[in-house]
């Protein structure tokens, strides 16, 4: 196999290292990562039209839409291989010319396995992983822009269109945009601002104020993993605020090792690309700003909580910036292309041929080697499972019912570690799998602390259940159905239980059950009809909207066939 052959699978082959066992049947549910058999189009939350704040805008439509013709098992699979494939693909198509393939390989490998990889992979977070696989397309769009060649726009939209999956996302492309074109930037800051409309309109339009609990400030801040100091950890790309998705291999000795010869490696790279002129010092001053900014964000919620604080409450949306962290996306292009230089001066500099070889394929490997613990799903953490087929015969009786209001799921908590999902954790399925509006709460426990959510029903809907009269509290906040998660904790607890006695039962699995509110009741049809999750089911209330929205992924789906 030649070079160029080998460059081209290399980026896949990395991939397919870490996604492989995800391949099996099955749905990989962890944290924020909850892909259902097919996501309803006509959802108000799911186009950001809801009271939430709209994170997961526009990817929840992306993914509605999308599951009209492809199931929703095939398409997290493809999105996921796709993500780390196409991150590794433009990192080398990126450094390749500057820095030539051997050198470009090695970059593109730790653009791919880092901590910051691993840790959003764990905790769910795949938007912003596909924000992350769109920056060195971006980066390599904006410097024909920048050099005043012609806009390549389908590259340029694209990329942006990538990192606009979610609002953090969002605002890393703006960034990383700007720093690239530098004073040609207005093209491509125009694409921006239109790929990123679907949540900056959702967020104008939204009925609270936007701003965040400034408890989150210090909850969400950047964490020193292992031995390497909150700088170290920084300069590492990790520094995730959830201790569970660390990998263990963080907490070594090996990583604090691995961080100084990377922070030398890439210093290194940086002073000699700079030297070297030419495209090579162009690429390192483009970035050189984004990474300041990006490692600049990561820490202001450790050195400069108050400030933060004053922010998510005094400004609408300053609860992006709490997730520090996150902005270290930023630092990534150019990590890689220190790397790269660094890397190719280095063998440059042996003068033995076979040596030099020698040293390219460990530095290929290294980051491999220092964390195993990416590989094969994150070391076994995530593996496919099915749905309880509880799920299929709640969303019947939804799916077929005139009921009246939202659904409701209890115990009212954010996350769940059902025993059908190995007891991982993960954002409660309920929320999405039911073709119906559904209300969960949006409180998050972060080391036993409460954080408190921005979604002003959701609060609504926890002071109804409060009330001397849940029931009736929870019909004038256009409650009909409630369903129980009977796997959680709480959900034997007794003010549950008595609330429950008042309600009809309707579907009872022992797994998740469907209840009525008594007015809704007689309104229902208890026999539960066929629902089918698969592509171009639809769910009650379809709006004409949606209708033609399942209509054209019917009309696709007899295309394929």
């Amino acid at each position: 196999m030649g070079r160029r052959r080998i460059g081209s699978v290399w980026p896949w082959v990395l991939a397919l290292a870490v996604c492989a066992p995800l391949l099996a049947s099955g749905y990989v549910l962890s944290y924020d990562m909850v892909f259902v058999p097919r996501l309803d189009v006509t959802r108000a939350d799911v186009w950001g039209l809801g009271t939430a704040a709209p994170r997961a805008v526009p990817s929840d439509a992306v993914v509605a839409v999308a599951s009209l013709v492809v199931p929703g098992w095939l398409l997290q699979k493809v999105i996921l291989v796709a993500a780390l494939g196409l991150a590794g693909a433009g990192a080398l198509r990126l450094l390749e010319r500057p820095f030539g393939l051997g050198a470009a390989l090695a970059g593109a490998t730790w653009f791919v396995w880092n901590p910051y990889v691993a840790e959003r992979l764990v905790l769910g977070q795949w938007p912003l992983l596909v924000g992350y696989a769109g920056l060195p397309w971006l980066v390599s769009a904006c410097l024909e822009v920048r050099a005043g060649r012609p806009t390549p726009w389908l590259r340029l939209v694209l990329a942006l269109a990538a990192t606009a999956m979610t609002p953090a996302s969002g605002i890393i492309g703006v960034i990383l945009a700007v720093s690239v074109a530098a004073r040609r930037c207005w093209r491509p800051l125009v694409v921006a601002v239109v790929v990123n409309l679907p949540w900056i309109v959702a967020g104008l339009s939204r009925p609270s104020t936007g701003r965040s609990d400034p408890g989150g400030v210090e909850a969400f801040a950047l964490r020193a993993e292992g031995m390497l100091g909150t700088l170290g950890t920084a300069l590492s790309l990790g520094g995730v605020w959830n201790a569970q998705v660390v990998p263990t291999s963080r907490t070594l000795a090996t990583a604090a090792i691995a961080t100084a010869l990377l922070v030398a490696v890439v210093t290194l790279g940086v002073v000699v690309a700079w030297r070297a002129g030419g495209a090579s010092r162009h690429l390192v001053a483009a970035l050189l700003p984004a990474a300041a900014v990006g490692l600049a964000l990561s820490l202001v919620g450790t050195l400069a909580p108050d400030l933060l604080r004053w922010l998510v409450v005094e400004v609408p949306g300053a609860g992006l910036l709490r997730d520090g962290a996150r902005y270290l996306a930023l630092l990534a292009p150019l990590e890689a292309a220190g790397v790269a230089a660094g890397v190719g001066f280095v063998v440059r500099r042996v003068a033995d041929g076979f040596a030099g070889r020698g040293v390219l394929v460990v530095a290929v490997l290294l980051p491999i080697a220092v964390m195993p613990d990416l590989a094969w799903g994150a070391a076994g953490t995530l593996r496919p499972v099915a749905y309880p087929a509880a799920y299929d015969e709640v969303a019947a009786a939804v799916a077929d019912s005139d009921v009246e209001g939202d659904v409701l799921v209890l115990p009212f908590d954010a996350y769940r570690a059902p025993s059908w999902n190995h007891r991982h954790p993960v954002l409660d399925p309920s929320g999405r799998y039911f073709p119906r509006d559904t209300v969960v709460s949006d409180d998050l426990v972060v080391s036993g602390r409460v954080i408190a959510g921005e979604d002003p029903r959701a609060r609504a809907v926890a002071g109804a259940l409060a009330s001397p009269d849940p029931s009736a509290a929870l019909r004038e906040e256009d409650i009909g159905l409630v369903v129980v998660d009977r796997d959680a904790p709480g959900a034997d607890a007794a003010d549950l239980t008595a609330f429950l006695e008042d309600l009809r039962p309707v579907v009872m699995t022992g797994v998740v059950d469907l209840y009525a509110l008594p007015s809704a009741a007689a309104a229902l049809d208890a026999s539960a009809g066929s629902y089918d999750p698969g592509p171009g089911a639809s769910g009650p209330g379809s709006d004409a909207f949606g209708e033609v929205l399942e209509g054209a992924g019917e009309r696709a789906l007899r295309l394929l066939r």
